[in-house]
């Protein structure tokens, strides 16, 4: 889903070394450039001193896995970010998705370029020329039904109490004038997702939540990540989420229905089990390699980012190319991109203010710490 000033709070930092150095080697440390992990976590903290109040990363690279927070994990109490916490991974989320239809590819119980029409006549307009390859990556058509909902407080707190239905939301967004002619330009839409999610059950005969589970989660050994449907708590341990209110303070929106999101951003996870994720995904180890290929034929979207099959594709500053997927959701922003031997999966427990991409940018400059450095 898509949806300040703060003074920086505790800070919580990883320990780097088994034992504090000599005053000789604090000296040489002190010169030395920065190693990989510490200018992560560096970037962690940056995430809270532009606004967020707490933020959190697992890495996986050559040198084994690490993980670090900053910051809070609740302003009242001011606990710490909970180690293994879980939130809410927004449009990360539409990589699962992606990930069961193209299993389903590999089983031959649909084809990439099927109408959806073969499969669910009547649900979108056009469905006879809208196939699941343009509703996976975003050239349907289709508008996006959450550019009606508002970034406003009252428009997310009335989100976080409202009952959504699949039918509903894809209601919303065909309601709308269509961004383009099927199989034009790229043009986000959460209701093409919820178009795949409502396949997914179709062809499976299980409700989402289910088949998420059954054909993913359990089999590839997931066992922190689970979709909600309409529950508003967060079950484990976890970061309160924020939003900032009318008057720019921060207001607690972790209690939220996540049914306006559903198959395009409703995933519960951990930093532990995205990567894994991904690390399977990217190996070719959910579906055939002839779809992975496929997942990965990308189109334009602005310079430096291109889209596959619910899959994003960025080229970074240093000229590195990683695969992954952001994910914005009320109380909570995460990024996780991948290359064949790194990993990393950020998140941020506030959005950025829409004129302010303070947030947006220490985000980016973790996973320019990870892969650059």
């Amino acid at each position: 889903m898509k949806p300040h000033a703060l003074a920086p709070l505790l800070l919580t930092l990883p320990l780097l070394l088994a034992s504090a150095p000599t005053p000789a080697a604090a000296q040489h440390t002190a010169s030395a450039p920065p190693t990989r992990r510490q200018a992560v976590q560096a970037a962690l903290e940056a995430i809270v001193t532009a606004g967020a109040p707490g933020a959190l990363a697992e890495t996986r690279d050559e040198n084994g896995r690490w993980s670090g927070t900053a910051g809070t994990g609740d302003t009242r109490t001011h606990a710490p970010v909970p180690p293994n916490a879980r939130w809410r991974i927004g449009s990360v989320t539409k990589t699962y998705i992606a990930a069961l239809i193209l299993q389903l590819a590999g089983e031959n119980k649909l084809a990439l370029d099927d109408p959806i029409d073969r499969h669910l006549p009547g649900l979108l307009p056009h469905g006879d020329q809208i196939t699941v390859r343009m509703l996976l990556n975003h050239t349907s058509g289709i508008a996006d039904y959450a550019a009606t909902f508002g970034n406003t407080p009252a428009g997310l707190r009335r989100l976080a109490i409202t009952t959504y239905t699949p039918r509903r939301l894809i209601a919303i967004g065909t309601g709308l004038p269509p961004t383009s002619a099927p199989g034009g330009a790229w043009a986000y839409s959460n209701t093409g997702y919820t178009a795949l999610g409502l396949l997914i059950e179709k062809i499976t005969g299980q409700n989402l939540t289910r088949a998420l589970h059954t054909r993913l989660l359990s089999p590839h050994i997931l066992p922190a990540t689970h979709l909600p449907t309409t529950t508003r708590a967060i079950a484990g341990a976890h970061p309160r989420g924020y939003m900032r209110d009318e008057n720019n303070h921060l207001e607690d929106i972790t209690s939220f229905n996540p049914s306006n999101a559903w198959a395009a951003g409703a995933v519960i996870s951990t930093a532990a089990d995205v990567n894994r994720f991904f690390t399977l995904l990217l190996h070719g180890r959910l579906f055939p390699a002839r779809l992975l290929t496929q997942m990965k034929q990308t189109v334009p979207v602005t310079p430096g980012f291109t889209y596959g099959l619910g899959l994003m594709k960025l080229t970074l500053t240093c000229g590195t190319t990683v695969w992954g997927h952001k994910g914005h959701i009320p109380g909570y922003a995460t990024y996780s991109f991948h290359t064949d031997r790194r990993s990393i999966t950020v998140a941020a427990t506030a959005l950025p203010a829409p004129d302010d991409a303070a947030v947006d940018q220490a985000m980016n400059q973790a996973l320019n710490a990870e892969f650059c450095t």
